[in-house]
């Protein structure tokens, strides 16, 4: 896995690009224009359990994103359809997990891309106090 991509910067998604942008280029598609700038221009801190800070690239646009071979989407259930369908072909050459609080989104993954799609469960927590820091409160299985 060379290239990730997490959809949804909020604690989840947050923890995952933290965590990932240590062994992986991470790229993170957030919602706001403004909270991509500052991911860009300071970073992502974790605290809590683990204290680091991490490098990664960010954008609030679709087009702006290369050729993934692993995506996350971590947004809320009634947030997938519109954080993909503008990505979708950025993953068709990889696998996408979906780790949402609902049903149903691998199936709207599916409509927008030739990726595998894989259903992940976590039970990690964190609370997310600014656009770039996450506090890392639960260490506990992803699946």
């Amino acid at each position: 896995m060379k290239r990730v991509c997490i959809i949804g910067c909020g604690a989840i998604g947050s923890l995952y690009a933290a965590h990932l942008a240590r062994v992986a280029e991470v790229w993170v598609l957030t919602r706001r224009k403004e909270h991509a700038e500052a991911l860009n221009r300071e970073g992502l801190r974790v605290s809590g359990t683990h204290n680091f800070t991490v490098r990664l690239r960010a954008t609030d646009q679709a087009v702006e994103l290369p050729d993934f071979d692993l995506g996350i989407v971590a947004t809320k259930a009634a947030q997938v359809k519109p954080s993909i369908a503008d990505a979708g072909s950025r993953f068709d050459q990889g696998a996408l997990i979906s780790a949402q609080n609902g049903l149903g989104s691998e199936e709207i993954l599916a409509e927008h891309t030739r990726a595998q799609i894989i259903r992940g469960t976590t039970f990690m927590s964190g609370t997310r106090h600014s656009d770039t820091h996450v506090q890392y409160e639960l260490d506990t299985s992803t699946w």
